[in-house]
């Protein structure tokens, strides 16, 4: 329901509320994830757009050509830069949500790890979980 919100940014001016299932939980290991985490993997979220709900705040983004040659549009909030979600050019109905964003650890766990070509020797990748070296077929 709209306005009950479970999800936000670390300074709270950005709220939203994500409801449903996730398509699926990558661990993805691109250079332009590594940099907006600070070095490590990003944890993401597929989502469909329609999960995504914002009930307070306005995020800002800026888009660059990603390692897979398409677009993608890097949302977070404006006042604590705080990473949000980010929107794929390939997939317009989708949202990569960071994992980070909801209130309460929502139990997710990487099904896949991608874009491990680019994973220095030190980010770890879970042994049980199939691994790619670009994105996921």
């Amino acid at each position: 329901m709209a306005g009950d919100s479970n999800a936000g940014c670390l300074c709270g001016h950005i709220r939203m509320e994500i409801s449903g299932e996730p398509i699926t939980v990558l661990q993805c290991h691109c250079l332009d994830c590594q940099k907006s985490a600070g070095g490590g993997a990003a944890l993401i979220v597929l989502l469909p757009r329609t999960a995504v709900h914002l009930d307070q705040g306005e995020p800002t983004g800026f888009t660059v050509t990603g390692d897979s040659g398409e677009d993608v549009t890097r949302r977070f909030c404006p006042d604590c830069g705080a990473q949000l979600y980010s929107e794929l050019g390939k997939y317009p109905d989708l949202l990569a949500v960071k994992v980070g964003v909801w209130d309460t650890d929502p139990g997710f766990a990487p099904a896949a790890a991608i874009w491990t070509e680019s994973a220095p020797d030190w980010h770890f990748i879970p042994d049980d979980i199939p691994a790619f070296p670009k994105a996921r077929p």
